[in-house]
């Protein structure tokens, strides 16, 4: 493939250098930390190339499919002990909008997710202080006297901690009881930047990288697979975006246990962080660009599965990524609380809806299971 790139003026070339790292991007070679940082600093025409490297990697991967999945989320209690200065979700117990679902409303969301034909139910909730290990088993009880079959993606690696920690268990008895009682696999949210500098200023009661890392791998090792995140745009740098990668693809080296890698734009309003004046806008076009066609070239070979989330970017800018390297839209969600709470606005996209997006692009969208098989 060339990376020659015809603009309206002329053609032109990416530097000498950056061009040599596509190259060896191309050749399926493992990029560095340094090389993928400086990938994610591309403008103009390196942009360019790097965006068409990225698809032609996607391309090779995973083929012209678009994937989705129907699911719905549940977002169980906006009660938190947590002092993310990021999240705009939290409330503290004695607020006049917290809650906590009942078993009975949690059963009747179940029940529409099942009437609607959703294979996926996704699962969080806020770290509430009441909420001890029995409350999370309990939760998964109700969604099975619903549904067997339905797949319960739930309980990010935060709150496996905060269960763990509260009755005195380790991640391995709470994440290994969890699964036996019907948990199918796990959110790989709460990781933020797996940089321990970004998450003192951003999460500092959240687990820490080797925290979480070891939270992830327990659950890999038995037998639960997970998602990988990345919340970009707070206070991180290129340098810390591209080890937050490199991390990432190491643990799934080691225990080949991430179904997919989702970036998370991050939305400010409403937040601390908005507020203290940290961050004032969201990230754009170009600097997602950079963040999902880098995420495919270094993760290339070990995560085949790129998710894009209109819920960050809205429908038509998850579409701009899929020409980035993206190759899944993530889920019908039926509900969206978090983000709309730091100012998103849609809660749900119909599967017609997310079909058109891949079809604009003349790409083959298919529904998928949690898991990445084929519906």
């Amino acid at each position: 493939m060339s990376l020659r790139l015809q603009t309206r003026m002329d053609t032109v070339l990416a530097e000498p250098e950056f061009e040599e790292i596509l190259q060896h991007a191309l050749a399926g070679e493992e990029l560095s930390v340094a090389e993928g940082e400086q990938l994610l600093q591309a403008e103009g025409p390196e942009l360019h190339a790097l965006v068409r490297v990225a698809d032609e990697v996607r391309r090779r991967a995973v083929g012209d499919v678009v994937t989705y999945v129907v699911n719905r989320n549940i977002n169980f209690t906006n009660v938190c002990v947590g002092t993310c200065k990021f999240c705009a979700f939290r409330r503290s117990p004695g607020d006049p909008d917290a809650y906590a679902f009942t078993p009975e409303q949690i059963a009747a969301k179940v029940r529409e997710a099942v009437k609607f034909g959703a294979t996926e139910v996704c699962i969080q909730g806020g770290l509430h202080p009441e909420f001890g290990f029995d409350d999370y088993l309990a939760i998964l009880r109700v969604v099975r006297n619903v549904s067997q079959s339905i797949h319960i993606h739930a309980f990010s690696p935060a709150e496996l901690d905060h269960a763990a920690r509260r009755d005195g268990l380790s991640i391995e008895e709470v994440a290994k009881t969890l699964r036996e009682a019907g948990l199918n696999s796990v959110p790989g949210t709460a990781a933020e930047i797996l940089v321990d500098r970004v998450r003192a200023i951003i999460c500092p009661k959240k687990p820490s990288t080797k925290e979480w890392t070891d939270i992830i791998k327990t659950c890999h090792r038995l037998g639960l697979p997970t998602t990988a995140t990345m919340l970009y745009g707070t206070v991180e740098t290129p340098r810390e975006r591209a080890e937050h990668l490199a991390l990432i693809r190491e643990i799934q080296r080691e225990t080949g246990g991430f179904t997919e890698f989702v970036p998370l734009a991050f939305m400010p309003y409403n937040t601390p962080l908005y507020h203290e004046g940290v961050v004032r806008s969201p990230p754009n076009t170009v600097e997602s660009l950079r963040v999902h066609a880098v995420a495919r070239l270094m993760l290339a070979g070990h995560i085949d599965n790129i998710q894009t989330s209109w819920v960050k970017l809205g429908p038509r800018g998850a579409q701009i990524m899929l020409g980035a390297g993206a190759n899944d839209l993530s889920g019908t969600l039926l509900e969206e609380n978090i983000t709309r709470a730091a100012g998103g606005k849609r809660q749900a996209m119909l599967p017609k809806q997310l079909e058109k997006l891949a079809l604009e692009l003349g790409r083959v969208p298919m529904q998928r299971t949690t898991t990445y098989g084929l519906v």
